[in-house]
């Protein structure tokens, strides 16, 4: 087990060895006959020297979760996030955790702590969005959906997402709005525009609908949106088919 911790201090630039040194590590804890003695071992050489080893205590942690010991693999995957704040690998296996043991408020509590140092992470906003939905919390769910963009109001990607989630929602005004967005930050990109028209189309809006498929069809797009052009074409067809109804 030494060895194995001397291996990821000693680990070269190299992704392989890196990996290998994880790799390593994992499988020593794995066939430890008495992984809480290490733990306890670890615990008094930090309290002796001031020096703990993140990455121990994270693979300490994800073995403690495979073995579903989930007090000590929270345990040490907190003390892992402490010494690595911006590890989202060890936030990710303590929601991990508390999902794995139905504890919904720890999960939520859990990815509050997450994105406080993840800030800019806008699936996480809509991750907290959907869990405080599933506890009843919609005040708290609409701040979470409204964070995606607020934390990054010029992105595209964010207006994307949170158009997405306003679509699940039945919102459709604000999702049409979110993809207006969308198409003005990437005007280089037809995605924004495709999703703008079917949006259109869902309300019943056929003329601003066929004005977004005009600036689709006006639009020399590059050559990687190979389907482009037949995506304007269904457009053009659901426009044509419910102004006729």
């Amino acid at each position: 087990m030494e060895a194995a911790c001397g291996a990821i201090v000693s680990w070269t630039q190299a992704d392989e060895d890196r990996q290998l040194a994880r790799d390593t590590l994992k499988g020593v804890l794995r066939q430890a006959e008495d992984l809480d003695a290490y733990v306890a071992q670890l615990d008094r050489q930090e309290a002796e020297t001031g020096l703990d080893n993140p990455l121990a205590r994270k693979t300490i942690g994800q073995v403690y979760l495979e073995q579903q010991k989930f007090p000590q693999a929270v345990s040490a995957l907190q003390t892992a996030a402490q010494l690595q704040p911006n590890d989202a690998e060890t936030h990710r296996l303590l929601i991990q955790c508390f999902d794995m043991q139905q504890d919904k408020q720890g999960a939520v509590a859990q990815m509050l702590r997450t994105l406080e140092v993840s800030r800019r992470d806008i699936q996480l906003y809509r991750d907290l969005g959907s869990r405080f939905e599933s506890l009843g919390r919609p005040d708290d769910a609409e701040r979470a959906y409204s964070s995606i963009v607020e934390v990054l109001p010029s992105e595209a990607a964010s207006h994307a997402l949170l158009a997405e989630v306003r679509q699940q929602q039945d919102r459709w005004p604000d999702a049409i709005g979110h993809w207006q967005q969308v198409a003005q930050i990437r005007s280089l990109e037809p995605t924004g525009l495709l999703r703008l028209a079917a949006a259109q189309i869902h309300q019943r809006q056929w003329d601003q609908a066929g004005e977004s498929v005009s600036q689709l069809r006006a639009h020399v797009w590059p050559v990687r949106f190979t389907d482009v052009n037949a995506e304007i074409g269904r457009l053009q067809r659901e426009i044509a088919a419910g102004r006729s109804k």
